[in-house]
């Protein structure tokens, strides 16, 4: 079965691959062109650096985006309301892309690249609070225990006979 799950993740991988890869080369083919055609007198070497940069965060962008398509097709967590795949990633490639459009008009767009701390800053504080999916049962002080039928919580005594009993019917499958 873990066989099945990795190859149903290298797919969705490809699939999203096919996807994203024309649109990010693309728009960031574009984004080259207009900065040296429309900016060649005003290009200096922050501006070649922060064109690096931002190509290079479009890059991590991409790359987030197929591991996240991966992943969610790994785990089979599709429903109605599941988040877009691609999560930040998709938010740091449209961040990326809004401040290369806005930095070929003015120098002022690059402080929405300090957005990218604060919004990890931000997704670090919800991890270790409680609130994301990712910490459900990492700081939660409760003894209550996540089933994996409709996220209803069961008392964990519960959880741990039910366990013994499938331990046990699996032993006398095969005695």
């Amino acid at each position: 079965m873990a066989n099945a799950a990795a190859k149903k993740a290298a797919a969705a991988r490809g699939a999203a691959a096919n996807t994203y890869f024309p649109i990010i080369a693309g728009v960031n083919l574009f984004y080259l062109f207009l900065r040296i055609i429309y900016c060649k007198t005003s290009l200096t070497v922050f501006h070649g650096s922060m064109s690096l940069i931002l190509v290079g965060l479009s890059c991590f962008a991409y790359k987030g985006i197929l591991e996240d398509h991966a992943h969610s097709a790994g785990s089979g967590a599709v429903g109605k309301g599941e988040a877009l795949a691609g999560g930040l990633s998709l938010d740091l490639l449209g961040l990326t892309v809004l401040v290369q459009f806005g930095s070929l008009a003015s120098d002022y767009f690059y402080f929405l690249l300090a957005l990218i701390p604060i919004a990890g800053g931000y997704k670090l504080y919800k991890t270790f609070k409680g609130d994301s999916a990712a910490s459900a049962g990492f700081m939660n002080e409760s003894n209550e225990v996540e089933s994996t039928n409709n996220n209803k919580f069961i008392d964990p005594d519960k959880a741990d006979a039910r366990k013994q009993k499938r331990a046990e019917r699996r032993r006398q499958k095969w005695n």
